[in-house]
């Protein structure tokens, strides 16, 4: 999937500083993209597959992210995965978005920015936020949204005060990512990754992948590489890796079985992918999050 510029129809006017703003919709169905304003994510309810820059992972409900400026990213979950009728709206999030340069602009007249610069900058490889401090930021999300004026703005500033200061953090896209991506084509990869994820459990022939792109599998390699600067075989084992660490979360499923159900059609190498891409083995892996 092709990340598209995204320019904020209902976003940042000329005269706003920021926009917050909450999603309450049966699934998330945005395309994979990527935008000028930083965007602060909390993930209230849902779960699925995510992409930030070129980190293919699992989300589920809690997660808090900050995405800086031109990250490619997207959130992606069917209408088949809302099952539970008392959980609709089954995706809930909360947000917020706002230009970079526009807000150290600003604030520059107040003081030095170094500190906020330097987390905008960290961000640039997406940020995931943990423990008090996520807490302290969702906290202040809930709030933003009820607020007006200059109070709106000094909660925004808390926030941001917060998340630079915070040493909890992990960065997520890998460190040499950069955004490779044109602006034509994204109709074809934004296709070619959710046929990835919605079959990612089956065996995905690269003939099959090559024609839901609409190309002959040698102009396909060139094509996925060149754009997510990774294999089509390593992304699809990094997807499924990451649908293993959910399912590793539940001690009442066996190693085995997790490996089948993931789509890998042994066990010995899904332990050896398993450890590659998250250096540990599944077992290991299960320990620490369990302990």
């Amino acid at each position: 999937m092709k990340p598209i510029l995204a320019v904020l129809s209902d976003g940042v006017q000329s005269e706003d500083l920021f926009l917050a703003k909450e999603v309450k919709l049966p699934f998330f169905s945005n395309e994979f993209h990527f935008h000028e304003e930083c965007q602060l994510v909390h993930i209230v309810k849902s779960s699925g597959k995510r992409i930030i820059g070129d980190l293919v992972d699992y989300f589920e409900s809690g997660e808090l992210i900050f995405l800086g400026s031109n990250i490619p990213h997207v959130w992606h979950n069917t209408q088949e995965q809302a099952v539970d009728d008392e959980q609709i709206p089954y995706a809930h999030s909360l947000s917020i978005y706002f230009n970079p340069s526009k807000l150290l602009m600003h604030l520059s007249a107040f003081g030095n920015v170094r500190k906020i610069e330097s987390f905008l900058n960290k961000a640039q490889r997406g940020v995931e936020l943990n423990g008090k401090c996520r807490e302290a930021v969702v906290k202040l999300m809930y709030q933003i949204l009820q607020q007006e004026g200059l109070q709106k703005i000094i909660t925004l500033l808390e926030i941001l005060n917060i998340m630079s200061s915070d040493e909890e953090y992990s960065l997520l896209a890998s460190i040499n990512y950069t955004n490779q991506y044109q602006y034509h084509d994204s109709k074809r990869m934004d296709q070619v990754f959710k046929y990835i994820f919605d079959n990612f459990r089956e065996d995905i022939s690269l003939n099959t992948i090559a024609d839901v792109a609409n190309m002959n599998t040698f102009a396909f390699c060139r094509f996925f590489k060149a754009r997510t600067q990774k294999s089509f075989t390593q992304f699809v084992n990094e997807t499924r890796i990451g649908y293993a660490c959910k399912l590793l979360a539940n001690k009442d499923h066996s190693i085995t079985d997790i490996a089948y159900e993931c789509g890998f059609n042994n066990v010995s190498n899904f332990n050896r992918f398993f450890k590659v891409i998250k250096k540990a083995s599944p077992r290991e892996y299960r320990n620490q999050i369990l302990a």
